[in-house]
């Protein structure tokens, strides 16, 4: 570094920017939560603090739009833009397309738990409920284990990733930042249940387009020292020259010949599928929406998500590369230490304070997007699988209304404790990443055949569960010691020892689980899981036990013809109990198309278009060697393609929701204005 480059590295806002960011906008944010929340209880059928089935569920009515925009933002964690930025520093325009290509891969690849759910266990609350209900105490409580520690981790994440990037942006205090920033997120989670949830995902996920759209036209359009592709392109070849990458093709950062960047996506999905699998957030989604619906909004949230770090980084990962190719460069060049500080720095080179805002501001939202979304979940764990299932079997729906709330307040409170546990231990975001598949990996499969087998067997499962998980840590532990010499946090860090622990954990659990399931099959009849309860009618507890009067059973027929909740939901009751059940709304042949329709997305997504790339990139070889010609308008079609998907999947999460819910929107916009107008007239 040159002392006319400039250090973009160092915060360009004040703390006081950061505690009116966290407490001010937090706060103000709640507010606006809670003011649709209030609009949502007044205008329309759903009322959050009504039951505990809106509260956790929704009521299972969300639409395929909503869904998406939710996945989207669920998906998008600050770590998200902060991580996908740096592997695009260490593996070139690689990095950010294996980070995409494995995460949207496990949404899409989730799809078919969705279906399976709404086949097998329609009115399930969470998926440890299945496993209890099919394999006893024991397995649930093992399965439990790891799905709360899975949430754990992931919240560690979340609060880590958020406090460390105020922090970078403005030098707030990290401790205060880790306690404040879950203040809001408890306010509007707490009122407004997992409908307010989606609401604020749909805010976040608006203003993640926003942000990528504007770093991409900033870096490939209007910036003065980049300002088009073949610009970046030129000095990203200089960059190479200057700071080579290594193991990718020449040094190159238009390569997609990366050895360690296909490590890295391999890791992204062994780790990624645990996470989708282990945490109760993604089957929360399920949960939320019909059979019919849920399976598209995890295919359409798939596709929507992939442009969130492709895009995003391919931007703001490439733009600070370029703008700091060598010594004449007006950036200085970010040295291994600060490339997680990648995001934060391209967002002042390109777009100066008001783009270190945007950036802060979109990281707060997805910090606390994601943070509302995992309250709601770990709440119905503690609620259903905790309360109900081992303290109190017949509680009525104002108890366990109370314990939902108990829940969302208690584990707000643990967010700012495990924020503070691991910045004090020095753990880092991409520790913390690679761990979580290691810990959670070895539940993939067992979780799967669970829901998708009736053969499954119950202590091949559970073995695999328990013995993939400590194959995992050995092995990630010992290819420590071997690359490294040494155990610690830096060398169980490392992009093949986490590969090595990812790949154990889940490999050996798929081995132990499939292999017993297969030679000594059970014979589980899903009538059982089926009969689960969706929500409970008026008069009956939450096991279907009649508090009042029974209805007749004239009054039974006829309610039986009916739906038994607004959004067409397709409801029975039980004769003489008042239990409810939801049944499955699509037909097998629909379920199967969209089966196969998401294992086809999975596999073009992760194998036939890197292939393609692959082969193109060989195509243009010679050229690249010459360093002109096709490669470089090989690398301004990855830029436009980038935008053209960005596009794409903003109308998907955008727009697209607002169209599906249009009559409910008039039909609050109605209210309003009657309500207004009322006023008006009585005060006159």
């Amino acid at each position: 570094m040159n002392a006319s480059q400039i250090d973009a590295t160092v915060p360009v806002l004040s703390p006081g920017v950061g505690y009116a960011i966290v407490l001010g906008m937090g706060m103000g944010f709640a507010a606006f939560m809670l003011l649709i929340s209030n609009a949502t209880d007044k205008y329309t059928e759903h009322h959050a603090g009504g039951s505990s089935e809106e509260f956790t569920s929704a009521s299972r009515s969300l639409k395929p739009g909503l869904i998406a925009s939710g996945i989207v933002s669920a998906a998008t964690w600050a770590a998200t833009l902060l991580q996908s930025s740096t592997v695009c520093i260490a593996y070139g325009l690689a990095g950010p397309w294996w980070y995409a290509a494995g995460s949207s891969t496990q949404i899409m690849a989730f799809a078919q738990n969705a279906i399976q759910l709404k086949r097998n266990a329609p009115g399930a609350h969470t998926f440890l409920e299945v496993i209890g209900v099919r394999w006893g105490t024991f397995a649930h409580l093992s399965f439990m284990f790891f799905g709360l520690g899975t949430n754990i981790i992931l919240t560690s994440q979340l609060i880590t990733g958020g406090s460390n990037t105020v922090t970078t942006l403005t030098g707030m205090n990290t401790i205060a930042a880790c306690f404040l920033i879950p203040v809001g997120v408890v306010i509007y989670t707490l009122f407004g249940g997992l409908r307010a949830t989606f609401f604020s995902d749909y805010l976040h996920t608006v203003l993640i387009f926003a942000i990528i759209l504007a770093f991409s036209f900033s870096a490939f359009a209007t910036n003065e020292f980049l300002g088009s592709p073949s610009k970046v392109y030129d000095l990203l070849q200089v960059a190479a020259q200057n700071y080579p990458v290594t193991g990718n093709a020449s040094g190159s950062y238009t390569s997609f010949r990366s050895e360690d960047g296909l490590v890295f996506g391999i890791v992204v999905m062994v780790s990624g599928f645990a996470t989708v699998y282990m945490d109760q957030t993604y089957w929360q989604r399920a949960v939320a929406s019909k059979a019919s619906t849920s399976v598209k909004g995890y295919i359409l949230g798939g596709f929507a998500f992939l442009p969130v770090p492709y895009a995003f980084a391919t931007a703001a990962g490439l733009a600070i590369v370029a703008l700091s190719a060598d010594a004449t460069s007006p950036y200085a060049r970010l040295t291994p230490a600060q490339w997680g500080l990648a995001a934060p720095a391209a967002a002042t080179a390109l777009l100066g304070k008001s783009g270190a805002i945007l950036l802060l501001i979109v990281l707060f939202l997805a910090v606390t997007s994601a943070a509302s979304a995992e309250l709601v979940a770990v709440s119905s764990i503690l609620t259903y699988d905790v309360y109900k299932r081992y303290f109190n079997t017949h509680a009525s729906e104002k108890q366990i209304l109370w314990v939902s709330h108990a829940g969302v307040v208690g584990f707000g409170l643990f967010m700012g404790v495990l924020g503070v546990i691991f910045y004090e231990i020095g753990i880092s975001l991409s520790w913390l990443y690679g761990f979580t598949g290691i810990f959670a990996s070895s539940g993939v499969v067992p979780v799967g055949l669970c829901l998708r087998s009736r053969h499954a067997n119950k202590w091949g499962c559970v073995a695999g569960l328990w013995i993939g998980f400590a194959c995992g840590v050995a092995a990630w532990l010992g290819t420590a010691a071997g690359y490294g010499g040494v155990i610690n946090v830096t060398t169980t860090g490392g992009t093949y020892e986490q590969l090595a622990g990812n790949a154990g954990s889940f490999f050996m659990a798929a081995i132990i689980s499939g292999g017993v399931s297969y030679f000594w099959p059970e014979n589980f009849d899903f009538e059982i899981t089926r009969r689960m309860n969706v929500f409970q009618p008026e008069g009956v507890d939450a096991e279907g036990h009649q508090l009042t009067e029974k209805p007749s059973e004239t009054d039974t027929q006829s309610d039986n013809k009916q739906t038994a909740d607004a959004n067409s939901i397709e409801v029975s009751l039980e004769k003489g109990t008042g239990v409810a059940h939801v049944h499955n709304d699509a037909s097998d042949e629909t379920l199967y198309k969209d089966f196969i329709l998401s294992v086809q997305l999975t596999i073009g997504l992760f194998v036939l278009w890197p292939v393609y790339i692959r082969a193109l990139h060989d195509g243009y070889s010679e050229d690249m060697v010459k360093g002109k010609g096709s490669l470089r308008a090989g690398f301004t079609w990855w830029v436009v393609l980038s935008l053209l998907w960005t596009f794409v999947a903003a109308f998907i999460v955008v727009v697209y929701p607002l169209w599906e819910s249009r009559r409910a929107l008039w039909n609050i916009s109605k209210g309003i204005i009657r309500d207004l107008t009322s006023r008006m007239v009585s005060s006159t």
